[in-house]
């Protein structure tokens, strides 16, 4: 009966672990970059005598990649990612305190730029020295071959209005580097995919049955001029994302703006051999 026993637990033993090396491989082949979480929330006052005389939050929260099978891979990700959220300055600086470093920075700036002024203003002014700063940093897609990140910026410095802005980064996993529009693209692809980008814009513009059709996307209020490919788009398995921020390509009360360029859309711009090629296979126009 002993011997049964034994016999049964390491069957199921042998079960259980190779149940865990399953789910490691299947997620080692679906997720390549390991990230990690790091948050702050800090509040910063013009004067510590005085907390009336106004104050910034501060609140980051971001995804850091901290794992990768490549250790160049993974150091020139960081690299790249730090400089991109915090500036050149703080490349250097230890992960576990770059979010102090970069609050502290942020404190500094704002004392310096509004105290002595603050000081100045008398009760009865509407002038406001409340500022407010999110940032926040997530990866979204992430495979093998393609590490796409999205950093999300909130401003608020007491004017009209705050501010937003999207920004995003697609890595080669080969050895790090950002995609650019020219390793995706043939030669001269410009003009036909800004007017691919027009097109696809007005065509989910007038899916809304509840309003008129338009024929020109000056009638829904963009600026035709402006719109073209800028280098600020994602990549995910069955498209590429242009985003266009605020007053970007429209008026403020817009907002952000995306246009998502199916593969079988843009396939025939497409250079042979780019970093997206086994994502666009079969997908282009039959």
């Amino acid at each position: 009966m002993k011997k049964a026993n034994k016999i049964i637990i390491a069957a199921a033993t042998i079960v259980l672990v190779v149940s865990a090396l399953f789910f490691v491989l299947r997620l080692k082949s679906t997720q390549s970059v390991l990230v990690e979480n790091f948050s702050l929330l800090d509040t910063v006052y013009l004067s510590v005598e005085d907390p009336d005389l106004g104050n910034m939050t501060i609140e980051l929260n971001v995804d850091f990649p901290v794992n990768h099978a490549d250790e160049n891979v993974l150091s020139n990700l960081k690299s790249s990612i730090i400089s991109k959220l915090f500036g050149d300055d703080f490349t250097d600086c230890p992960e576990d305190s770059l979010l102090k470093a970069y609050a502290a920075f942020l404190g500094k700036e704002y004392i310096d730029n509004n105290a002595d002024f603050a000081k100045r203003i008398t009760e009865g002014s509407l002038l406001s020295f409340d500022n407010a700063i999110i940032l926040d940093a997530s990866a979204l897609y992430d495979d093998q071959h393609i590490f796409s990140y999205e950093i999300s910026w909130f401003f608020d410095f007491g004017g009209a209005h705050p501010n937003s802005a999207h920004f995003f980064y697609n890595f080669d996993l080969e050895d790090g580097s950002i995609i650019t529009e020219d390793e995706i693209f043939i030669e001269g692809y410009q003009a036909e995919l800004t007017a691919i980008i027009k097109s696809k814009l007005l065509s989910d513009l007038n899916v809304d049955e509840d309003t008129d059709h338009m024929t020109t996307l000056e009638e829904f209020n963009y600026w035709p001029e402006d719109i073209k490919p800028n280098g600020n788009f994602y990549i995910h398995k069955e498209a590429i994302t242009y985003v266009f921020n605020p007053y970007e390509i429209a008026p403020y009360y817009m907002g952000e703006t995306e246009v998502i360029l199916p593969y079988q859309l843009i396939a025939h711009l497409m250079k042979s051999g780019n970093p997206l090629e086994y994502l666009v296979v079969g997908k282009g126009d039959k």
